[in-house]
């Protein structure tokens, strides 16, 4: 078995990510998502962001066309939290976290007063309401929830959970953002070719296949940690495509990468044609693993991650985070900088600033 050291093992996480630059980077905004294997996707502005780390030669308007077009897909996935996903992906991952997501929120629909009864009914006023392909924002819909007798506080968490359990049983999904990025929902069979749900197996293997392709190397704890799997459905996934895999270790841990990804890494790793990234808030580089150690330092830690979900622009020398940045690209290192280095981040805040406040058309 190889031992790969802690910056083999980066460099072979960044190039994988698309976020190695030069021959590595990766085509359109599917292939941006893909190389993450989904995006996190609460909101549209750090998506765009994560695209655009991945991908070389697209406007903000290529982002938004593929969103409104269904390329890409977004609802709640991994961890029961929105993520972009290629359409071909959505449906199979669907059937691996759907089940797992709808179990884990139980418990707080049930203190929601989003009772099995309220949930069932609905269900049949959503596929009423967003019949013909109307695209609703939360409002419109609790709104119209109403009229069907399904009343729900538009200021409370109901509305979220219920659209969340509607979206994990597979009636809805995120469509096309509204003015100023509001989201609106739509059935999931009017937005998607209508496809059957495939078999759990098939859903199971394709979610490790693609987790391993993005994030690895990378251990079974990592694919629970990203996914939200129970450990038991996460290593029946790994045996499933257990022949596509390669085993490595790394401080004592084994780890999987797909077969051929790398042929024997030399002692001292390829440095990325672009060494120095800025990546957007939530960026999945920040959240693919158990434990973010081989990237941040501790120490860094909260500046990082201040508490909850929230994870900070940040900046990246050779997969190592060593600052985070505003959204006006001022910059925020953690140490001082080489002059290469500064120089660097600087002309990615420049560029990035100036690419998202440029909206381009289509050619």
């Amino acid at each position: 078995m190889r031992i790969f050291s802690a910056d083999q093992v980066r460099w072979l996480r960044v190039r994988a990510q698309g976020l190695a630059g030069g021959a590595d980077t990766v085509r359109g905004v599917v292939g941006a998502v893909r190389a993450a294997a989904a995006l996190q996707a609460q909101a549209a502005g750090p998506t765009r962001g994560q695209v655009w780390s991945r991908a070389e030669g697209l406007s903000r308007a290529d982002v938004d066309a593929a969103f409104a077009d269904a390329s890409v897909v977004r609802t709640w996935l991994m961890r029961g939290t929105i993520h972009a996903v290629a359409a071909e992906d959505l449906r199979p991952m669907l059937a691996a976290l759907g089940p797992v997501n709808l179990r884990n929120g139980q418990r707080r629909r049930d203190q929601l007063g989003l009772t099995p009864q309220v949930c069932e009914r609905a269900m049949a006023a959503l596929a009423q309401i967003l019949d013909g392909g109307r695209a609703l924002t939360r409002a419109e819909i609790v709104g119209e929830l109403a009229e069907h007798g399904v009343v729900i506080d538009l200021k409370s968490q109901q509305p979220p959970h219920l659209l969340g359990f509607a979206a994990n049983s597979g009636l809805i999904c995120r469509g096309p953002d509204a003015a100023r990025d509001e989201p609106t929902y739509v059935l999931l069979d009017e937005w998607l070719p209508t496809a059957s749900a495939p078999e759990r197996d098939a859903a199971l293997a394709l979610l490790a296949e693609r987790y391993f392709a993005a994030y690895g190397p990378a251990s079974a704890a990592d694919l629970v940690a990203w996914s939200g799997l129970q450990a038991a459905d996460a290593a029946k996934a790994i045996q499933l495509i257990r022949d596509d895999l390669e085993e490595v270790e790394h401080d004592g841990v084994r780890l999987l990468l797909p077969r051929g990804a790398t042929a024997d890494p030399p002692e001292t790793p390829a440095r990325p044609d672009k060494p120095h990234r800025l990546l957007a808030r939530f960026d999945p580089y920040l959240l693919g693993h158990r434990t973010r150690d081989l990237i941040l330092d501790p120490a860094f830690a909260k500046r990082v991650n201040a508490g909850g979900g929230m994870i900070a622009q940040t900046m990246l020398d050779e997969g190592r985070v060593v600052g985070t940045w505003t959204a006006a690209g001022v910059l925020e290192p953690f140490g001082k900088l080489s002059g290469t280095a500064s120089a660097a981040f600087h002309k990615e805040a420049d560029e990035y600033l100036k690419w998202n406040t440029t909206v381009n058309h289509r050619a």
